[in-house]
C-alpha cells in the first residue's frame, strides 16, 4: 500500500460527515493525494473507508464515557495500531474530544513521526480551559471552527488557523423548497421539524417528553405535519421506541439527506442541541431547543460550562434567539407551551427566522468553504514538513 499523505479519523456521525467534506476538498485541489483513514458513511460515500466498527464509540455525557471505558481503550488502541502501520504523514482527528486525544497520545507514546492535526478544538471557552495545554501537549496544530478558539491556544505554543465552521459549507438557500411537499403529500398542512438528537443517549432522555409534546401539539393543531430527519445510527432504536407509540404516529421519519428542503419547508422545529440547531439557524426557521443529561454528568456540567445558553447560535449571538430547556425544565408543558407561541404569533415567528440568518451570516468564514480552507491548511502543513 501507497504511505498515506493524510489519514482522517472520525468516530461520531458529526465528525463523518465533516471528514467527507474534507476528503472532496482534499482531491479537488490534489488529485494525487493518497487517503485513508477510520469513519462512517459518509467517509466511505467519499472513498476512504476500513473495517474499523465506530459505532461503540457515539458515547454521551460523563457517566456514560465511564461505563464504555473499556471499549473506548480498546479502540484507541485499535486506532493506533492501524495509523502506525499505515505510518501516514498526517493524521487529521476530528472532533470527538475524549477519544481523538487519547489517540494523540497513543501515537506519540508509539513513536508516530508524522504530523498530528486536530480538527475542530475542545470548545475551551465554554468549559475546562485546561485542555488546552492538553491539545498543545499531544498535537502539532489545531484547525479552529470558531474565532474564540485562537487565544486559548495560540499562546500555549500551538499553531491555530482559523478555517470557519464547516455546517456553512453546505450550499442552502431557504428560499429553495423544492418538491418536498408534493412527494410528500403535505398539501397545505404546516410543517414542524421533530429532531431527538444524534445519540442513543439523546434519543433515550429525549424521547418521551418530545412524543408527549408533539401529541398535545397534533390534537391543539390538527392541520400540522410532523417531519423528523434521522442519522443512520440511531434509526434502529427510534424505529423500536416510535413502532407502537400512537403520541408519534403522525411523524414521518426521513432520510437525513432530505434535512435542508424539509427545514427550507418548515415554519417550527423542536430539536436537541447539537449542531443541527445552528443548522436550523442557518434556514430561519425558529426552534425550541432541548437538552438532558443524566443527573451527575449534569452536576457536573453546571459548574464547568461558562455560557448562559446551549446552542452555539445563542451563544455567539450572546442571547436566546432560539428557546432553550435543560435537565429539569424539559417538560411536555413547557415545550408545547413555546412551541404553540410561535406557531400562534405569526410577527414573532417572521421576526426570530429573520434574526436566525442574519446571526448565521456573522458566524461564517471568509473566502470559500471551511472545507477548503481546511484542505488548503493541511496540504501547506504537509508541504513544510
Amino acid at each position: 500500500m501507497t504511505r498515506p499523505d493524510v489519514f482522517i479519523l472520525s468516530v461520531e456521525p458529526s465528525a463523518d460527515k465533516l471528514g467527507a467534506d474534507l476528503i472532496q476538498a482534499l482531491k479537488t485541489v490534489n488529485a494525487d493525494i493518497a487517503l485513508s483513514g477510520i469513519g462512517g458513511p459518509a467517509m466511505r460515500e467519499a472513498g476512504v473507508s476500513s473495517d474499523f466498527d465506530i459505532s461503540p464509540l457515539a458515547i454521551l455525557g460523563f457517566t456514560e464515557a465511564l461505563k464504555a471505558y473499556p471499549v473506548v481503550r480498546r479502540k484507541v488502541k485499535e486506532a493506533t495500531a492501524l495509523i502506525m502501520q499505515q505510518a501516514p504523514k498526517s493524521v487529521v482527528l476530528i472532533d470527538s474530544w475524549g477519544f481523538m486525544i487519547r489517540v494523540a497520545e497513543a501515537l506519540g507514546k508509539a513513536g508516530y513521526q508524522g504530523e498530528i492535526i486536530k480538527y475542530v478544538a475542545p470548545q475551551v471557552w465554554a468549559m475546562r480551559p485546561g485542555r488546552a495545554k492538553t491539545l498543545a501537549r499531544y498535537v502539532d496544530h489545531l484547525l479552529a471552527i470558531h474565532t474564540m478558539d485562537t487565544p486559548f491556544f495560540e499562546p500555549l505554543g500551538l499553531p491555530v488557523t482559523f478555517v470557519g465552521n464547516p455546517m456553512f459549507d453546505d450550499p442552502f438557500d431557504p428560499a429553495e423548497r423544492g418538491d418536498f411537499k408534493s412527494r410528500h403529500k403535505v398539501g397545505k398542512q404546516r410543517i414542524v421539524v421533530v429532531l431527538f438528537g444524534s445519540r442513543p443517549a439523546e434519543i433515550e432522555s429525549l424521547y418521551e417528553p418530545f412524543a408527549q409534546a408533539v401529541a398535545e401539539m397534533a390534537e391543539k393543531f390538527p392541520e400540522l405535519c410532523f417531519f423528523s430527519p434521522v442519522t443512520e445510527n440511531v434509526r434502529g432504536l427510534l424505529e423500536q421506541k416510535s413502532e407502537h407509540d400512537p403520541r408519534v404516529n403522525n411523524v414521518h421519519l426521513l432520510e437525513e439527506a432530505e434535512k435542508y428542503q424539509l427545514f427550507a419547508n418548515a415554519e417550527l422545529a423542536l430539536a436537541c442541541s447539537g449542531t443541527v440547531t445552528t443548522q436550523l439557524a442557518m434556514a430561519g426557521v425558529p426552534a425550541v431547543v432541548a437538552y438532558k443529561l443524566t443527573p451527575v454528568t449534569f452536576f457536573i456540567a453546571k459548574r464547568l460550562f461558562k455560557p448562559d445558553h446551549i446552542s452555539l447560535v445563542n451563544i455567539s449571538a450572546d442571547k436566546a434567539l432560539m428557546r432553550e430547556f435543560v435537565q429539569g425544565d424539559v417538560t411536555p408543558k413547557n415545550l408545547f407551551e413555546s412551541m404553540s407561541e410561535y406557531l400562534t404569533n405569526e410577527p414573532m415567528r417572521f421576526e426570530t427566522s429573520k434574526a436566525l440568518i442574519a446571526q448565521t451570516e456573522l458566524m461564517k468564514g471568509k473566502g470559500g468553504t471551511a472545507s477548503a480552507r481546511a484542505a488548503s491548511a493541511i496540504l501547506t502543513i504537509l508541504s513544510n514538513d
